[in-house]
């Protein structure tokens, strides 16, 4: 079974997944060294950071050549770069910032190819083996995912699992500009935080749709799980990065002490 399937099957039961980010480090090589641990996604960030939807292109075919599923998040919903980054060999796409239903009927439309969608055909790396050139088996395999980032957008988020909860992959909140929408900027661990995070993932649970925030390290887990959260997106590998060289300088240091 592909990565791919089992993220589906995963999500689709709502387990655990675990993902993490790249969203300035351009070098497809190191998607080759990610494969190898079991990362149930990588996600390329186009909505911050400083890559470019050219300079994913290799890293998306070697994610594809790796069998490691690949998302990205978008800079917004726009037909032109979500049928765009699918083509390139994307298996999902992340909406930010979304407050209504029409911001998911756009991402559908633009996703899936008729009659779910209106997505034109085309692309080097638009099909994969898992398709099996099939248009209704493509429109299955491609995620798609939103997120929560105020309290707009939790409001909305009822209509929109009633009208697309089958179309959805995971809603995945954004917890610090969340923080800032609901007034207590960057404190991701306020009352008012924690009640929305309750409160999306508690919607999400109802309709049977996976749910889940970005957290910036290992120790946040089981806080965001007892919430009932269960897509993990972890860091970056840059960050990752620099954990490694911290954690070498702190032990020569202590050598040297």
């Amino acid at each position: 079974m592909s990565r791919l399937i089992s993220l589906k099957q995963k999500l689709a039961a709502r387990e655990n997944v675990l993902g993490t980010t790249v969203s300035s480090i351009s070098w497809s090589g190191m998607i080759q060294k990610l494969a190898l641990f079991p990362l149930d996604f990588l996600l390329f960030d186009l909505e911050h950071g400083t890559l470019s939807i050219e300079s994913i292109e290799e890293m998306l075919r070697m994610c594809r050549l790796t069998d490691l599923p690949s998302i990205v998040r978008v800079p917004d919903s726009l037909p032109h770069l979500i049928s765009k980054t699918l083509d390139m060999g994307a298996d999902g796409v992340l909406i930010p910032r979304v407050e209504s239903v029409e911001q998911v009927d756009i991402a559908v439309r633009a996703a899936r190819y008729y009659p779910r969608g209106r997505k034109g055909c085309g692309g080097f790396s638009n099909l994969r083996a898992e398709d099996n050139g099939s248009v209704a088996e493509y429109n299955d395999n491609r995620m798609i995912f939103i997120q929560m980032e105020s309290a707009e957008g939790l409001e909305a988020l009822p209509s929109i699992l009633n009208k697309h909860s089958g179309e959805l992959a995971g809603v995945i909140i954004g917890p610090y500009d969340t923080s800032i929408m609901l007034g207590t900027p960057l404190d991701i661990e306020s009352d008012v935080m924690t009640e929305y995070i309750r409160n999306v993932f508690a919607c999400c649970n109802e309709h049977g749709v996976s749910c889940g925030s970005f957290v910036d390290h290992a120790g946040m887990f089981e806080r965001y799980r007892s919430l009932g959260g269960n897509i993990f997106w972890t860091s970056s590998v840059l960050s990752l990065m620099l954990q490694g060289v911290d954690n070498l300088c702190k032990s020569f240091g202590e050598m040297n002490q």
